[in-house]
């Protein structure tokens, strides 16, 4: 912790001797005012720098008083070892962002008064390049909504022409990563895997007051979009019965924020060096495969309520079409005033076929030139006499 103090008079900003060579040259010595603070416990510091360029000591600050632990800090091993694990994770984004930005200015910077405190949130990257600025936050530990509502305020009180505030999660960390899946999509008729994830209260409370929030995995951004579920409504002229059922439920995006109301986030990949591209800092290239998500949801759309209503009509075509009864011709009265009406020619009506009876029946005729014979008792016997 020697190599580290916060600058009281700059406005919180974390000095580094190990980055900032020039810094021992350039900063006053000694106690400075009490203008030198140690993160860990937040006692003043003393500038010790090399008496001559010859000399082979290194610069390095110390505590006023004398104490024991790492470097005479009174701070609890696990306070300091904590605070030491949030500079760390700072040092390394600050210094993948030097490889894609050489030319913008980078700093850590905190609130002076939190010197000695445990931090909610590590000191934020503040990243400058001409007049646009851009503030990192790396958040650790599991944000609440007022370390939130704490940072955000601080930001925009700090730097009132801050051009964009960014939370940077690590996709690995269970804490702010909760993962829930894979969609596939095609913005450009490609199909491509995103991961969703189900964001925090937190992530969707910065989500909701305009900040970008994002995940790091190595040397790559995962920016998010809104996946909200929803259900066709029915026009005219569509069917969405049978097969056509699941077709009906889809899902919808927001974007380049995630909507409050949405059920996921979409995550879609981002090279860090794609932030050197513009001034502003832009994530353009997330931003366009977004907008092609949306123009292919509204494609997707279209589609689906054409095959409705292709099925509507084919289902028009395959249903029998009952037969109309003739009407039955019934006699009515005319009025007594109609005098000017044609009077109707009588017409016959066709009698129906009378039904046949019993008595109509046709008898059955003997055929022509067989005789019958008469019965009579001695024929009867003599047959059974017979057999």
């Amino acid at each position: 912790m020697g190599q580290f103090a916060v600058d009281v008079a700059d406005h919180g900003r974390i000095i580094d001797l190990r980055c900032d060579a020039d810094a021992s040259a350039r900063l006053p010595h000694g106690r400075a005012g009490g203008r030198y603070r140690c993160l860990a416990c937040g006692h003043r510091l003393i500038l010790q720098r090399p008496s001559n360029p010859d000399s082979s000591f290194t610069s390095r600050f110390r505590h006023d008083t004398v104490s024991c632990g790492a470097d005479h800090c009174p701070a609890p091993a696990q306070h300091q070892a904590d605070i030491q694990a949030d500079l760390t994770t700072m040092l390394t984004l600050r210094d993948q962002l030097l490889r894609v930005l050489p030319h913008a200015s980078l700093s850590l910077r905190i609130d002076a008064e939190l010197a000695g405190q445990r931090w909610d949130i590590p000191p934020a990257l503040i990243v400058r390049r001409g007049e646009h600025v851009v503030v990192l936050e790396r958040p650790r530990r599991l944000l609440t909504s007022a370390a939130v509502t704490r940072g955000l305020t601080r930001t925009r009180a700090q730097h009132p022409t801050l051009t964009a505030h960014w939370w940077v999660f690590d996709r690995d960390d269970p804490l702010h990563c909760d993962i829930a899946g894979i969609i596939n999509v095609q913005p450009y008729g490609k199909t491509i895997a995103h991961p969703t994830v189900r964001p925090t209260q937190a992530q969707r409370q910065l989500a909701t007051a305009g900040a970008t929030v994002c995940w790091l995995t190595n040397d790559t951004l995962l920016l998010p979009y809104g996946g909200h579920q929803r259900t066709y409504t029915t026009q005219a002229g569509e069917d969405w019965s049978g097969n056509m059922a699941s077709w009906k439920r889809d899902w919808t995006i927001s974007h380049p924020q995630p909507a409050d109301g949405a059920t996921w986030w979409g995550l879609v990949p981002q090279p860090l060096s794609a932030l050197g591209k513009l001034d502003d800092f832009r994530p353009a290239s997330a931003h366009a495969t977004m907008s092609a998500l949306a123009r292919a949801e509204h494609g997707r759309e279209r589609h689906r309520r054409r095959l409705a209503r292709e099925h509507a009509q084919q289902r028009t075509k395959t249903t029998p079409t009952q037969l109309a009864l003739p009407a039955t011709t019934t006699a009515t009265c005319e009025p007594a005033n109609a005098t000017t009406a044609p009077t109707p020619l009588p017409t016959a009506a066709a009698e129906p076929p009378r039904p046949l009876v019993p008595s109509d029946l046709p008898q059955q005729v003997p055929s022509p030139g067989v005789r019958r014979r008469r019965f009579t008792w001695r024929s009867l016997l003599a047959r059974r006499w017979r057999h």
